[in-house]
């Protein structure tokens, strides 16, 4: 394997990646937030019969075509699956000094759901979070790619505030299937944002995942590309496929992946084919896009538990192919029949906890 690596802290925020070098903003997280329905007769509206809110707060563009759309996206069908609650016009590319006004801005409107996109609004929104405890009790904060042993250790208090963690060793097992039962010279390729341990354990479910089904896979990666440098995505795909002969990629890089997908294509659309994430674009004059691993934040989820009264003391929700927090989107044409039904079989196998170990995750993690 060939690679770029060097491990920092547990949980280093997207935000502390790019600051140090590792990018820009499009690798945002999200955050949600809500609050319980008090005496109202109707779940999704508050005690002024008027419709509950949610609002986000993101560090990219809305519409990235990763990170900060994936979040979006769940936001969207959070609301389409809860007609009676109302959006607010999500703040885009909110720079780190601005995100507690951001955060306040809606605190002070009462809203009852705040999303803010990614661990890095955790180390400036504390103090948001307390005060809005006290202030207020209607305002619910959740935050996305969070651990709360880790990221919300020095918070006053968590009775305002869950956080959603994926899975993200099953978004590398389902990419692998894919990459290992499509590839033909049995050389995959991997383009990470930065060197955070959630992009290793996403590589190393990945490529245990192509060694499983498609035995003597080979995988080269880059866990140091950015997010924002589509040219570096497209030089660093076409060395792999004049050095490696690599024929299937998969990215944690927003923009950079972009310019993975247009060297594939200028390498052969019909024999070089990428994974998208986090979320479904096969078929949209995506040329080599084969299939996309697709992430959903579980925004619904938490307005359930706002409606029901139960939201709150620092929770984790999981979003996994149980709840639809992780899936496998549509597949282009190019993928043979025959193959998406091997797909399938697979994709059955890492739902039911069946495919891969962990000690088969930690064999190639160890290696990086």
């Amino acid at each position: 394997m060939s690679g770029i690596l060097g491990l920092r802290k547990a949980m280093p925020s997207r935000r502390e990646a790019l600051a140090l070098g590792a990018g820009s903003a499009a690798l945002a997280a999200g955050l949600l937030a809500g609050c319980g329905s008090g005496g109202s007769a109707d779940p999704g509206t508050g005690e002024d019969g008027q419709p509950k809110r949610v609002a986000m707060v993101i560090s990219s563009p809305k519409n990235d075509g990763g990170w900060g759309q994936g979040h979006y996206e769940s936001l969207k069908r959070a609301i389409e699956s809860h007609p009676k609650w109302e959006m607010l016009e999500p703040k885009e590319s909110v720079a780190d000094a601005d995100a507690a006004d951001a955060a306040q801005s809606y605190v002070d409107q009462d809203v009852d759901l705040i999303v803010g996109a990614g661990n890095e609004f955790a180390s400036v929104w504390a103090e948001v979070v307390a005060e809005a405890a006290e202030s207020h009790p209607k305002v619910h904060f959740l935050i996305t790619n969070t651990d709360p042993a880790v990221d919300l250790a020095d918070y006053q208090t968590l009775d305002n505030l869950e956080t959603v963690l994926t899975d993200l060793s099953q978004s590398g097992a389902l990419a692998g299937v894919v990459a290992g039962l499509m590839t033909k010279t049995k050389s995959i390729g991997f383009i990470g944002g930065a060197k955070l341990p959630t992009t290793l354990t996403k590589y190393a479910a990945y490529l245990a995942a192509a060694q499983k089904v498609t035995p003597g896979v080979e995988g080269h990666y880059n866990f140091e590309a950015g997010f924002t440098d589509a040219s570096l995505g497209a030089r660093l795909t076409e060395n792999w496929i004049a050095a490696n002969d690599v024929d299937v990629m998969w990215g944690d890089a927003s923009a950079v992946d972009n310019g993975a997908r247009q060297a594939l294509e200028e390498a052969g659309a019909d024999t070089h084919f990428d994974i998208a994430q986090p979320i479904d674009i096969a078929g949209e004059g995506q040329a080599t896009v084969i299939t996309s691993t697709v992430i959903d934040w579980k925004i619904d989820q938490a307005m359930d538990e706002i409606e029901k009264g139960e939201f709150g003391s620092g929770k984790t929700i999981s979003a996994d192919m149980s709840n639809g927090g992780i899936s496998l989107g549509k597949f282009s044409d190019k993928v043979p029949a025959d193959v998406q039904e091997k797909i399938r079989e697979q994709v059955e196998l890492i739902s039911a906890g069946n495919f891969l170990t962990d000690a088969e995750i930690d064999a190639v993690r160890s290696t990086l």
